[in-house]
């Protein structure tokens, strides 16, 4: 869906971005989101949609609104997902800094949402025009670079049950409610377990009433008894920066 049947075209300085839950477009000055207005879309996301795919160059840059995006990175002929980007960034940051094929594939992950697609084009004239824009997605690669070292500390170091409940509170930081649509084997393929020590984590966190589970839905029913089991797992910047 373009923008053109969604813009403000009040006044006679031309189309603004409209409302957006993305927080890092939503943040940006008004002539900047008049200036992206030109040649952004909104497009809706079903899970399992590609926004990007290892080794192709990246001609738009996706910034989530209500469907997340996991992000995972082939070696060895398997991929393996390393980070979640939801309504706090952007996927493609990269181009800014080079027109290198991307290394990470990138598909939609929990729920079906929309995102704004912008062409890479546009970002990096806008970029260069307005540094605040620049700054504000090197701030996010800056987070999300840490949320991918925190999740090869935890992988290191922690427990399963400890590494399901820090995948699960980043999941509820990115979604609207507190249903969660995934499965076992989709918590076990982005963890590197075995779908058996899933289910019986699940079934702990599940005895304690920290979740609910049902088949393919997980709903999240004491948060902070969750947090408390994650404990230095799980810190607030893998969630959504402010």
């Amino acid at each position: 869906m373009a923008f053109a049947a969604m813009i403000d075209n009040s006044g006679d300085a031309g189309p603004v971005l409209p409302t957006t839950d993305n927080m890092l477009i939503g943040a940006l000055r008004p002539e900047v989101r008049r200036l992206l207005a030109r040649s952004a879309t909104r497009i809706e996301l079903q899970p399992g949609d590609i926004l990007t795919r290892s080794g192709e160059p990246i001609d738009r840059l996706v910034f989530p609104e209500g469907a997340p995006a996991m992000l995972s990175l082939s070696t060895g002929g398997s991929s393996q997902d390393v980070g979640m980007i939801g309504r706090d960034g952007v996927v493609g940051w990269s181009r800014l800094f080079s027109d290198q094929p991307t290394p990470f594939t990138a598909r939609a992950h929990i729920q079906p949402g929309t995102a704004i697609a912008i062409p890479a084009t546009a970002i990096v004239a806008a970029a260069d025009q307005d540094p605040a824009l620049l700054k504000a997605i090197l701030t996010f690669a800056q987070r999300f670079s840490m949320q991918m070292a925190r999740t090869l500390a935890s992988a290191l170091r922690d427990v399963p049950e400890r590494r399901i409940a820090r995948l699960l509170l980043m999941i509820d930081d990115r979604i609207t409610g507190d249903a969660m649509s995934v499965t076992h084997a989709s918590i076990a393929a982005t963890l590197n377990l075995r779908r058996a020590t899933v289910t019986d984590c699940l079934h702990i966190l599940e005895g304690e009433h920290m979740v609910r589970c049902s088949r393919g839905r997980i709903v999240m029913r004491d948060r902070a008894a969750l947090e408390a089991r994650a404990s230095l797992a799980y810190v607030p910047d893998d969630g959504l920066a402010g």
